[in-house]
């Protein structure tokens, strides 16, 4: 399958396994009231943000299935089982347009984390317009490339995990008959189309989490 790199530089826009620093990890609430995690990283010395990372819970309020890659997250990141996440607390960060400042609700926690993490270029129509996601799959830690079930289980063979996906990483998902070509010609035209999501700070984090079981 292949990928497709149409912005140059170090901003990570095709599927593979990316080591990184994660500069803040972001509560960020929809317009319609799912909360999510967004990533402000830095790859390669470019900080640039990945939207909904992690979707916590669903417009009614229920736990979305993103909500387990996040405990996975807390574990790689360096979180003991059954410990709790700390409060976000507001802080400015450069992420809008021409990096204008904007509050944001972070987990200070996990500043500065470096991860190797596994996304998966999506995708899709909208409206008859070609819709781009960033599927984050799986997080590693940074010092062994353990997944959090491998750091959980003591496991023997941490790493293990890491190798099987990385044969995998290359792979993107096409949905509404989209193809390959369409893609390319689509980047190739400067992504016309495509619509930018624009989402607005956590008022606060919720319900207490803990790494490793649910919440």
């Amino acid at each position: 399958i292949k990928d497709y790199s149409g912005d140059g530089g170090n901003f990570i826009n095709k599927s593979g396994i990316y080591e990184c620093v994660i500069k803040h990890a972001i509560v960020d609430t929809s317009a319609n009231g799912s909360k999510s995690i967004n990533l402000w990283i830095d790859y390669n010395g470019q900080e640039q943000m990945l939207f909904q990372a992690m979707r916590l819970t669903n417009t009614d309020g229920k736990e979305n299935l993103g909500a387990k890659l996040f405990t996975k997250f807390c574990i790689v990141a360096g979180a003991d089982n059954g410990m709790e996440v700390e409060d976000p607390v507001s802080v400015m960060l450069p992420v809008g347009k021409a990096k204008e400042e904007k509050e944001c609700m972070v987990l200070e926690q996990f500043n500065d984390t470096p991860v190797f993490f596994r996304l998966q270029m999506e995708y899709s129509l909208y409206n008859g317009k070609i819709q781009e996601k960033k599927i984050v799959r799986n997080f590693f830690r940074f010092t062994d490339k353990a997944t959090a079930a491998e750091i959980v289980n003591n496991s023997e063979e941490k790493g293990s995990q890491y190798e099987k996906e990385l044969e995998l990483a290359d792979r993107v998902t096409y949905k509404d008959d989209l193809t390959d070509e369409d893609i390319s010609n689509w980047i190739k035209s400067g992504r016309k189309g495509s619509n930018e999501k624009t989402t607005t700070p956590a008022a606060g984090f919720g319900g207490k989490r803990t790494f490793g079981k649910k919440p």
